[in-house]
């Protein structure tokens, strides 16, 4: 019995790490079994939207038609909030760029301006980064504007060494209930068509491993 035991927990072990670990892009079986698990990984419209939120530390440009003293660029305090001209603190983390268009125009409207034309487009993205580690030229975190590919990601970071594992990067998620998921990309059959992109969440983590020679 105490020989058996060792045997289990590896085996049970390893279970657990193959049940958080996805490969993307095999087999039709393979991709429709995993379609929900692909769907969280940023595939879908939800993701992109979810991009577009304003976050703490965001730059954000607001513009005022014809108010030049209230245009300018804010950025979004710790505590997720701006601090605008006769309004005072604005709450601002967790709102789209449209939603607090339309808040600062209807504060202006009590008692300042009749009819105000507000514009808000973020200048940048401080809160939702990306972070490519491992065989690329420039390691670091990078901002994640809108909906970005993994190979994208890649770019940014100056593309891969010399001794990168193509076929194997690792994209590190944690999820909505703080579990860590792990996705395996073959870049190469992604570039030559075989396999469907992924595309990445803010707070994605690329591991580009080293090739065995």
């Amino acid at each position: 019995m105490n020989k058996i035991l060792p045997f289990f927990l590896f085996f049970f072990s390893l279970s657990l790490f193959v049940s958080c670990t996805i490969r993307v892009g095999e087999s039709n079986a393979d991709r429709q079994a995993s379609s929900q698990t692909l769907a969280e990984a940023g595939s879908g419209e939800e993701e992109e939207d979810h991009l577009s939120f304003i976050g703490a530390g965001d730059k954000i440009n607001i513009q005022i038609y014809n108010e030049k003293e209230l245009s300018g660029v804010y950025q979004v305090s710790p505590e997720g909030y701006i601090n605008f001209p006769f309004i005072g603190e604005i709450k601002v983390d967790g709102l789209n760029i449209f939603t607090l268009a339309t808040k600062i125009s209807s504060k202006l409207k009590e008692g300042y301006l009749k009819e105000p034309n507000v514009t808000v487009l973020v200048e940048e993205f401080v809160s939702k980064r990306i972070f490519v580690l491992g065989q690329v030229k420039k390691a670091g975190s990078f901002p994640i504007r809108r909906r970005m590919s993994v190979i994208e990601a890649i770019s940014l970071a100056g593309g891969f060494t010399n001794l990168a594992d193509l076929s194997n990067v690792v994209v590190t998620r944690k999820g909505t209930d703080g579990r860590e998921k792990r996705f395996v990309v073959d870049i190469k059959s992604i570039v030559n068509g075989a396999k469907e992109n992924f595309y990445l969440d803010a707070g994605d983590i690329v591991f580009v491993g080293e090739r065995f020679f």
